[in-house]
């Protein structure tokens, strides 16, 4: 089936001026109709899909119906028939629950009909994955990793990144195309993330060299680095997060340990052309990150939750500052800057499962590092908020209620384009096309689907949905820098030049929106005060109060402030309690001190702080000569 355009699509708001290419396959051949649909240059790397779907695991399911069987068959008259156990359903006239051999043929048959080329899988079991999935998908030309996949043949290795070492009850695992992609690195699991580095294969069609080639410099805007990519990188974090309702925080902190642990996987390189690694392995390095993604069951809607609002605007909570890509982070809102829509996305009470979420649970969730690349998720938030019947991911059985967007797929939109998103409900027969002859007796038959749907709940009674969840997708495009020649007009709309295009590197910053390029620029620092041969704290102090490059001489001389001696002094040898108007004194200083932490740009903020930790050190030394010279 071709794909289809529809209006709204606007991934941000509830903009739905923009629109959608619906696709029952994630193929590239499938259906992203209309211009662009293959990029114009031969060299440029091509597009690529990923399909995430919790298949719920087989021990899940029949707990399900072991509960069902207890509280519905126990109190039941003997004329009702009961509820199969697994070993019985091949003989009763309930078909639940399937067994596992029927459950997985079915899922290999959508996986198979949807053929993308990354495939994000929840709730796997150990077994069902290592004798199962991997042979089949294998057979469709993957290969894969999952956690505690302990194969001594596995593509790639895999590093435990978290403190969790109990046994998990299913396992997450993604599969990549292997004519498409190859594993960069480890992949790194943790307790309910895997994050896999995927490099993209050159074009085997002689329009573009397999090799990567030779990598330039080009030029970038802003906080982005651009280079001559032709096999980009994309980093593919799977998540099945927290499953409680009321475990909001839990879902956040595993969202922001597995996109800290991705950064520090980056290789970041000095002025001096010299690789420095924040990575504790030499395995574990990437060069450099063209994409992320992150996708799966989060556990918690799209529309409005704790985990949309972090990675769509980066951080969380009062003392946050705006994140996502509105400019320079600060550490407290400035009031001008509270009844800016971002400060309502961020101040405002989110609302999760219709709970307003308390502010002191999200105080201590760090910003994340990719906050600055536009994370996007790929169904816009509105498909189904208005009525979740219309569009959603997950209907159990037990209860027949939809919920839209548990499952979710975010992408890094600076880099990436989305051109098509997989239906819910899609033909993977071919009936369809056999039998109904246009598209409006097809969209017919995915409305009867929907309904049926909604009233059996999934998975279906027939195996046709062998889940509780349906599976989404999405295809992408890279987004290509144009190189442009400058004709000395002062116009912009310079000719583009015939060399390749480039894809944007992601931009990766820390906890106060600092580059980490420029981070290096502060070990320099420290470097330049060794070759000084500073003797003492003292001098390091000093060093440091005449390098900083202040904001204003105002700043200057508020830093001298917050430093000077309060009078009278208190004392090196005593430990006599500071008397009311010494106290005074030091408060003034305490409120200067976080001001000019607060007002201070990106550039001096460091200095600051190296400086306050310079002025405590000279404490310590100056109380530790004092002793010394009364021994």
């Amino acid at each position: 089936m071709g794909g289809q355009r529809t209006g709204g699509g606007n991934d941000d708001g509830d903009g739905r001026d923009g629109s959608i290419v619906w696709v029952d396959t994630l193929n590239d051949d499938d259906g992203c109709p209309g211009p662009g649909r293959r990029t114009s240059r031969t060299d440029a790397p091509r597009r690529f899909s990923i399909l995430s779907w919790n298949i719920l695991a087989q021990s899940l399911y029949e707990s399900q119906y072991q509960r069902r069987r207890i509280q519905q068959v126990a109190p039941a008259s003997p004329s009702q028939p009961r509820l199969p156990t697994s070993s019985s359903s091949s003989s009763s006239s309930y078909p639940h629950p399937h067994p596992w051999s029927k459950r997985h043929k079915r899922i290999v048959e959508v996986l198979s009909h949807a053929n993308a080329d990354v495939v994000c899988l929840q709730e796997c079991e150990h077994n069902s994955f290592r004798y199962d999935l991997v042979p089949a998908l294998s057979n469709l030309g993957y290969d894969g990793i999952a956690q505690e996949d302990d194969r001594p043949d596995a593509p790639t290795v895999l590093r435990e990144s978290s403190k969790h070492r109990d046994p998990r009850h299913h396992i997450a695992a993604t599969f990549w195309r292997r004519d498409a992609f190859e594993p960069v690195g480890e992949s790194s699991a943790r307790s309910r993330t895997l994050t896999t580095i995927l490099r993209q294969r050159g074009r085997s069609d002689g329009g573009g060299g397999g090799g990567g080639g030779e990598e330039e410099e080009g030029g970038g805007g802003g906080n982005m680095r651009t280079r001559t990519t032709i096999t980009p990188t994309v980093a593919v974090v799977n998540a099945h997060l927290e499953g409680h309702p009321r475990r909001f925080a839990e879902r956040t902190h595993q969202l922001q340990h597995a996109l800290a642990d991705l950064a520090k996987r980056v290789r970041r390189e000095d002025d001096d052309g010299g690789v420095r690694s924040s990575g504790t392995a030499a395995e574990s390095i990437v060069d450099d990150l063209n994409a992320l993604i992150v996708a799966g069951d989060f556990n918690c809607e799209l529309q409005s939750s704790a985990c949309s609002t972090y990675l769509r605007m980066g951080r969380l909570g009062r003392q946050a500052g705006l994140g996502g890509a509105h400019g320079e982070d600060s550490l407290v809102l400035p009031p001008s800057l509270l009844e800016t829509t971002e400060a309502t996305e961020v101040l405002h009470p989110i609302m999760e499962w219709g709970r307003a979420l308390p502010e002191d649970a999200m105080a201590d969730v760090e910003p994340h590092p990719f906050r600055r690349n536009g994370l996007t998720s790929a169904y816009p938030a509105w498909l189904g908020r208005d009525d979740p019947r219309s569009h959603f991911t997950f209907c159990s059985e037990s209860n027949k209620r939809p919920v839209p967007g548990l499952d979710q797929i975010w992408f890094t939109s600076m880099t990436l384009e989305r051109a098509g998103l997989r239906r819910m409900f899609v033909d993977d027969s071919g009936l369809w096309e056999r039998y109904f002859y246009d598209d409006v007796e097809v969209e017919k038959r995915r409305e009867d689907e929907r309904r049926n749907v909604l009233a059996t709940g999934l998975p279906s009674l027939e195996c046709k949905y062998p889940s509780d969840h349906l599976p989404i997708g999405a295809i992408f495009k890279w987004r290509l820098d144009e190189c442009r020649d400058y004709d000395g007009s002062g116009r912009d709309d310079s000719v583009p030049c015939t060399d390749v295009g480039e894809v944007r590197v992601l931009s990766v910053v820390d906890s106060e929106g600092n580059d980490v390029q420029k981070v290096m620029q502060n070990s320099k620092q420290r470097a330049q005060m060794q070759e000084h041969s500073l003797m003492n704290p003292r001098e390091e102090l000093d060093y440091l109060l005449n390098s900083c490059p202040y904001d204003s001489e105002a700043q200057r001389s508020d830093v001298k402030f917050v430093l000077s001696p309060i009078d009278p002094p208190l004392s090196l040898a005593s430990s006599e309690r500071p008397t009311p108007d010494q106290m005074m004194q030091l408060d003034a200083r305490h409120v200067k001190k976080a001001q000019l932490l607060s007002t201070a740009s990106l550039g001096v903020r460091p200095w600051l702080k190296n400086i306050w930790k310079a002025n405590k050190q000279v404490g310590k030394w100056d109380r530790q000569r004092l002793v010394e010279k009364h021994l």
